[in-house]
């Protein structure tokens, strides 16, 4: 696997955010709760990532139950 695949198989919290339709302060709450996510270091600053299995997770929680 090269870096540049390993890069597309995370996802940013804001995209996160955007995706699971919440607000990011919320999607932080929920992480810090779940203990999903992880902090990587950016360019600039720490960040919160995801995988896409992370994200699957974090739906369902949101989500609920379904029958």
């Amino acid at each position: 696997m090269t870096n540049a695949s390993a890069r597309r198989e995370i996802v940013d919290e804001s995209r996160a955010a955007f995706l699971l339709g919440l607000p990011m302060s919320q999607l932080r709450e929920i992480c810090e709760m779940s203990g999903l996510g992880r902090m990587e270091e950016g360019t600039t600053h720490l960040r919160l990532v995801f995988t896409y299995e992370e994200l699957h997770r974090l739906c369902r929680l949101i989500v609920g139950p379904t029958s």
